[in-house]
């Protein structure tokens, strides 16, 4: 006998992800399928960017599987919507701060490009000494934070701190790390 998700395709998107945490693949892609146009174009729409807004509807839906078990959704379309909303938001403010970034340390964006590799290079060397550096729990934080792409409060949730000890963390790693970068 087939899966309901799969020979109904007006099952509801409630229902599909019901299936989904019980690890139905097929019920995830009709979801997926059902949702992820309605999402790249609102993605796009903010992004300017085909690619960008191709990578954020996979990182949705990639942390939607990843968490499925865990998140109690009761109302798919607009858990969907929001998180394309902010996963778009993380995108721009990313884009912002490494353009801001090239700008604080004059790093050129014209020039000798090879050169140019070599700089980025030796500041990104830079960087992961100075992450390397940061104390054990900051470090921690501080990568859940920027390399996860958790938010605060999933960090506070997963190391059962407060939101407040996230933030004074991840600002502490940031003070470190422009110390590192400007010396």
């Amino acid at each position: 006998m087939l899966p309901y998700a799969l020979h109904d395709m007006n099952a509801t998107d409630t229902h599909l992800l019901l299936l989904s945490k019980a690890d139905n693949q097929i019920a995830f892609k009709q979801l997926y399928d059902r949702h992820w146009k309605r999402l790249y174009l609102f993605a796009l729409k903010l992004l300017k960017e085909k690619a960008e807004a191709k990578d954020a509807v996979q990182d949705v839906f990639s942390n939607l599987w990843t968490k499925r078990k865990e998140l109690d959704i009761k109302h798919p379309e607009a858990y969907l919507m929001a998180s394309i909303k902010y996963k778009c938001l993380e995108y721009l403010k990313e884009k912002k701060l490494s353009s801001s970034f090239l700008q604080q340390f004059e790093l050129p964006t014209q020039g000798n490009p090879i050169e140019n590799k070599i700089h980025f290079e030796e500041t990104m060397e830079l960087l992961d000494t100075g992450i390397d550096g940061l104390p054990a729990k900051t470090k921690k934080i501080f990568k859940m934070s920027r390399h996860e792409d958790l938010s605060n409060k999933e960090i506070a949730y997963l190391l059962n701190i407060s939101t407040k000890t996230v933030e004074y963390h991840i600002t502490q790693s940031i003070k470190q790390l422009r110390e590192v970068i400007v010396t």
